[in-house]
């Protein structure tokens, strides 16, 4: 039995990384940058190609007033095979969707193995979708199967071993003409996990991925409103699907904090109450004694 299921893993890890290499061989084109040495990578100028990591290497994003916009249907910055993400600056935007290419971009997608960390100052938009494409022979994005008409996701956590940790940064979806696109985007055993920052549109885990929300939240439905632990509200939609699920930490130290510190208003009342009761009473025994 054990022997089954670890053949099982190493197969459907081969098949990540074979399916990983195949979906991205479209991406290399003359409007494609291509870090695939290892070593770390700074940006700070506008580009108006795509970017995409290989081979552990890394990419830095400092504070900072620029743009990297990708051509039409590419994802703005991908990553690939181990390699990492630091963003604190930039405003990141993905190919709007044409008539040569129906399918929007996504802002960044952060493949198997990789890692992301964002920080407040850096903004990822997914691509735009206005015109409606009813060919029987649209090819659909690799991580969703329901892109016809939609607008592209604004990040996206896929494959086992990808893994984003959010401090700070907007997060906003391409619109579409029959529906926007999502802020977060988790799939395939991937992992996010929220600390803080803005989103503008619903969030989608499915395939058993996972996004693990830091904060004073609370669900309501089927969507997640409260405080994150970096102080910004949060209110979106959830969709969950096929084990993915949306997973709320330290929601109990919120709740006692709340129950401590009604305690501790309610203890401070009763010793004020006390404090009048028994000046009352002094009062009185010093008024019978001067008689």
């Amino acid at each position: 039995m054990f022997r089954v299921t670890a053949y099982s893993t190493m197969f459907h890890l081969l098949f990540l990384l074979i399916l990983s290499l195949c979906t991205s061989s479209n991406y290399f084109t003359s409007a494609t940058i291509l870090y695939n040495d290892g070593q770390k990578h700074t940006i700070t100028t506008n580009t108006n190609e795509a970017i995409i990591l290989r081979a552990s290497s890394t990419l830095i994003l400092p504070s900072g007033d620029y743009t990297i916009r990708s051509p039409s249907d590419y994802s703005a910055i991908q990553l690939q095979m181990s390699s990492t993400l630091n963003a604190t600056g930039g405003d990141i935007i993905s190919g709007d969707a044409s008539s040569d290419h129906p399918i929007p971009g996504a802002g960044i997608i952060v493949g198997s193995a990789s890692t992301a960390i964002f920080y407040e100052g850096v903004t990822v938009r997914g691509g735009n979708n206005g015109a409606a494409d009813t060919s029987d022979n649209l090819i659909y994005d690799e991580y969703d199967v329901d892109y016809q008409n939609r607008g592209g996701d604004a990040l996206v956590s896929q494959y086992f071993g990808s893994n984003i940790t959010i401090y700070g940064g907007k997060f906003i979806s391409g619109s579409g003409s029959i529906m926007d696109g999502y802020s977060l985007h988790c799939h395939g055993e991937a992992h996010i996990h929220v600390h803080g920052g803005s989103f503008y549109g619903s969030w989608k885990v499915n395939d058993r991925g996972s996004i693990v929300v830091t904060g004073c939240i609370n669900r309501i439905g089927s969507r997640l409103v409260g405080r994150l632990q970096s102080g910004q509200s949060l209110d979106v939609q959830l969709t969950e699907e096929n084990g993915g699920k949306v997973i709320i930490e330290n929601r109990e130290k919120c709740n006692t904090y709340k129950k401590k510190d009604t305690t501790s208003s309610a203890s401070h009342t009763g010793m004020k109450k006390m404090m009048r009761s028994i000046c009352l009473l002094l009062g009185l025994i010093i008024c019978y004694l001067s008689f």
